[in-house]
């Protein structure tokens, strides 16, 4: 059989790392010369912290406060009063201070 090419011996390589009649090996890959991204992970992390910090801060902060009223009301309502009227007071003091924070930062539009 003249037209028939010649097998390999066993184990010679092949082509895309095969090896003859034994297991595919896959090609060997350069290293990446480019950083692994753990700067831009932090930093995209950073800022989903700092825009979702204020948000959350409020949503915990009223869940323990209804927690404490609802304990201050079974020891004496003047209490859960008192408290509930402090709560609003801080409530609208975070929001002034907010909205100065936020009108700092984003200037009026100008038309």
């Amino acid at each position: 059989s003249a037209g028939r090419p010649a097998r390999p011996r066993f184990g010679a390589r092949l082509p895309q790392g095969m090896l003859w009649g034994m297991h595919y090996e896959p090609p060997r890959q350069e290293k990446r010369k480019d950083p692994s991204g753990c700067l831009e992970t932090i930093t995209i992390s950073r800022m989903i912290v700092s825009i979702l910090l204020v948000p959350l801060t409020l949503i915990i902060g009223g869940i323990f406060a209804v927690l404490i009223a609802l304990f201050l009301l079974t020891i004496h309502p003047l209490f859960a009063l008192l408290f509930v009227l402090g709560a609003v007071l801080l409530l609208m003091i975070a929001a002034r201070w907010e909205a100065r924070r936020v009108g700092r930062e984003r200037p009026p539009n100008e038309l």
